[in-house]
């Protein structure tokens, strides 16, 4: 794996924040170039697996909006966009989620 962050995460969907999912703490990785080209990525990326702690029902197309890191491009909180269908590890109580950085107006 890549540079990681911790982050503290909420879920928006479809614009909207999730209520039913509070903020939780996550690990961000960059992807390896590897990695990224199976998911579809193509140099340069900014494609992320993204470790929550503790599982949550979040979905593919959700925006997760990480409160502690700005993004220098935006001056705005760093966002990513889920591009998977996350699995949730339950016996390891995380999800695993693979998320571009959403760099959108």
């Amino acid at each position: 794996m890549g540079i990681f962050n911790n982050a503290q995460m909420t879920v928006e969907r479809g614009g909207s924040p999730v209520s039913s999912i509070p903020s939780f703490a996550a690990q961000v990785d960059l992807m390896s170039q590897q990695e990224a080209a199976y998911y579809g990525g193509a140099a340069p990326y900014q494609r992320y697996m993204i470790y929550t702690v503790g599982t949550y029902d979040i979905r593919q197309g959700d925006a997760l909006i990480d409160a502690l890191h700005i993004d220098p491009k935006r001056n705005a909180l760093k966002q990513y966009r889920v591009i998977n269908d996350p699995a949730t590890e339950l016996f390891q109580r995380h999800n695993e989620i693979v998320a571009d950085l959403y760099r959108g107006t």
